[in-house]
């Protein structure tokens, strides 16, 4: 009997050092997953979340691997997996239901067309509206261009993948075990593009700008921020409409409209101009894109317009920015989308044909026809001195003159603010002592790029982008009345004086 009861203990403590050493195993067994996101789409910015719907067992009967599916315990869990089951059709499964049940009805899903997206979906927007807790997340993900992001230590188990703020709610829906480790997302975060209805344009011209984005799905969401921000290069400023009215009040006027031609005439009709920075405005939609529910997905355009101003250089950028996400203390902004809006110089060498040396005094004025320069009608005003001079349409000037010494590297006579295009310069005056050219000059100005452009002279290309304009001089022509008349006179007097005296 003794012996019995030692065999008994050492059994029960084998058991135990099994059964122990077995727990540790299942402890210590980890996974990974790793997140890919859809082609050309982006991480930064986002948050991904991961909710584990059922804890997951693998055993091996053969060749064949079994599965057995545990509802997660964590509060929340089994009540939102009844909610979206129940949505889903699946009425009799309810919070007393076994946990074979549940995993029988996801399962189920599978035999209807978009019904286990549409599960997916709407467990996860009623997890946010319960703040339900996920089991893990990536936390903000800073990095750029970062397109995959890897989850480890984390238990066997049924999971959902969501992005936190997209463009709709896409969550994805994977079983993380030995042999599975990735899964590919299907969000699109929200984003924005800009436009100008110019790609060059004159000072005092205004461009007309469109931001086009889409309503996103804020199913789910409390709250949800949209707003576009944008900022203008020192060449621009904001004004209300195509003609140039000013801003007033710190309040710029924009226009929002659907592409489709649906009604959008509740959409906010001024965007706010920042206090400190003139060049700066925030149009905030966000209570206009969470009212537009019924119309999701679809595609609107936000107008407002810019007006170039003395301090246009090359290339005026314009960047527009969205904001967005469903968490007002921890919002996304996108990647800048950039409208460039090009304004050149025109850069002119006056020289003495003969020396090379630079010339001053030499008057111009530019047109935007041959006829205009011919009849001397219709010249671009201008303001400026010494040489440096830019369009100005308020001015009533329209002569710009160079000076002795250069302005700028190898000219010395700069007029800025000019759109691409053909320009004709005439010479209204030449300096003192020399002749005054007798045909305008065509000048053509193209667009190369964001930041480059060619000059050309005459249809004859200007490497350096600087006219050269030679002015001559020449000997005294010879004149009547002059001294030479005079000495024929005396000698034609003399010699009749001399044949008087010979007759007599």
């Amino acid at each position: 009997m003794k012996k019995m009861k030692k065999i008994l203990a050492l059994m029960l403590a084998a058991i135990m050092m099994m059964a122990m050493s077995v727990t540790a195993f299942a402890a210590e067994t980890t996974h990974s997953l790793t997140v890919n996101v859809k082609d050309g789409q982006d991480l930064k910015g986002q948050t991904i979340n991961l909710y584990k719907l059922f804890d997951v067992t693998e055993s091996t009967s053969g060749e064949t691997k079994n599965y057995a599916y545990t509802v997660n315990t964590a509060e929340g869990y089994k009540t939102t997996l009844v909610d979206a089951l129940t949505k889903a059709g699946k009425t009799t499964i309810t919070a007393d239901s076994k946990d074979e049940e549940f995993a029988a009805a996801v399962l189920d899903l599978q035999k209807t067309e978009g019904a286990v997206q549409k599960f997916a979906n709407d467990f996860t927007a009623d997890a946010l509206t319960k703040n339900l807790s996920a089991t893990a997340n990536s936390e903000k993900i800073t990095e750029e261009n970062k397109t995959s992001y890897t989850f480890n230590n984390l238990a066997a188990g049924y999971y959902l993948v969501y992005v936190t703020g997209g463009k709709a709610i896409q969550s994805s829906l994977v079983t993380v075990d030995a042999t599975t480790n990735t899964v590919n997302l299907k969000t699109e975060a929200p984003s924005i593009t800009k436009t100008a209805n110019k790609e060059t344009a004159e000072i005092g011209q205004v461009v007309t700008y469109t931001v086009k984005g889409a309503i996103p799905d804020t199913t789910g969401y409390a709250g949800y921020v949209y707003k576009i921000h944008d900022e203008l290069s020192k060449g621009l400023d904001f004004v209300n409409d195509v003609s140039g009215t000013a801003c007033t009040g710190n309040k710029v006027a924009v226009k929002v409209a659907f592409t489709d031609g649906t009604d959008a005439s509740a959409a906010p009709t001024e965007a706010a101009i920042a206090t400190d920075n003139s060049k700066k405005m925030s149009l905030d939609l966000s209570a206009w894109v969470k009212a537009n529910q019924t119309n999701k997905g679809k595609t609107f355009t936000v107008t407002y317009y810019a007006k170039v101003n003395k301090g246009a250089e090359v290339t005026n950028n314009n960047n527009a920015s969205l904001e967005y996400g469903n968490n007002p203390s921890d919002t996304t902004t996108t990647t800048p989308s950039e409208a460039k809006t090009n304004t050149y110089p025109l850069d002119i060498k006056k020289i003495n044909k003969k020396t090379k040396g630079l010339l001053a005094g030499a008057k111009f004025s530019l047109y935007r026809s041959a006829i205009d320069a011919k009849n001397g009608e219709n010249a671009i005003a201008v303001t400026g001195s010494n040489g440096s001079y830019v369009v100005d349409a308020d001015s009533k000037n329209t002569v710009f003159e160079s000076v002795a010494t250069e302005v700028g590297n190898g000219y010395n006579l700069h007029l800025n603010g000019l759109a691409a295009g053909d320009y004709w310069l005439v010479e209204t005056q030449a300096p003192e002592g020399f002749n005054k050219l007798t045909d305008p000059i065509k000048v053509t100005i193209t667009k190369d790029g964001d930041t480059n452009w060619t000059v050309k002279k005459n249809d004859t290309a200007e490497e350096d982008k600087i006219i050269d304009v030679e002015n001559s001089t020449g000997s005294l022509l010879p004149s009547t009345g002059g001294r030479g008349a005079i000495a024929f006179a005396v000698i034609a007097a003399l010699l009749v004086f001399g044949v008087a005296v010979s007759f007599i």
